[in-house]
């Protein structure tokens, strides 16, 4: 790499989970232990739940062009959705960014028997020219109705 050449950094440094009427979960992605715990011991949501993703990081280096959010989940190991969204370009600077999946109002979780069950994701998100700057494994379960227990992870 030429000595001029300036390098692009993201980095994630949290997931936060907004369900409509509940409090809001959030994860410091920055913790190993918390990135091990998201893939092994699921978040949960009721069927037909509204619910929203918040993901902040940082830029250092570099502008980021053309940053695209792009989410796969699987069900007993096949894939059942694929989203991408573009969410735009980011500068560096210290104040940490934010964006929200989807950028306006809620997503609903499927309802019915069938989309009952465990679920996993992996959230990637890439640049314009196709690099990968953080990716994020997590999973998570659809029931019938809330746990007893108020909490959501």
């Amino acid at each position: 790499m030429p000595e001029n050449e300036t390098v692009t950094r993201a980095t994630l440094r949290t997931l936060t989970l907004d369900i409509e009427g509940r409090p809001s979960t959030t994860w410091r992605l920055d913790d190993p232990q918390v990135l091990a715990d998201l893939k092994k011991t699921p978040f949960v949501l009721a069927e037909g739940a509204h619910y929203r993703l918040s993901y902040s990081f940082t830029v250092s280096g570099d502008i980021v062009s053309g940053l695209r959010y792009v989410s796969a989940v699987f069900r007993k190991g096949l894939k059942v959705s694929k989203d991408q969204q573009m969410l735009g370009s980011f500068g560096p600077q210290d104040k940490e960014h934010t964006v929200c999946i989807p950028r306006h109002g809620w997503e609903e979780a499927p309802s019915g028997l069938l989309s009952r069950g465990s679920y996993t994701a992996k959230s990637t998100f890439v640049d314009d020219n196709g690099t990968t700057l953080g990716e994020l494994e997590y999973a998570f379960d659809i029931t019938e109705n809330w746990p007893a227990t108020e909490s959501t992870s």
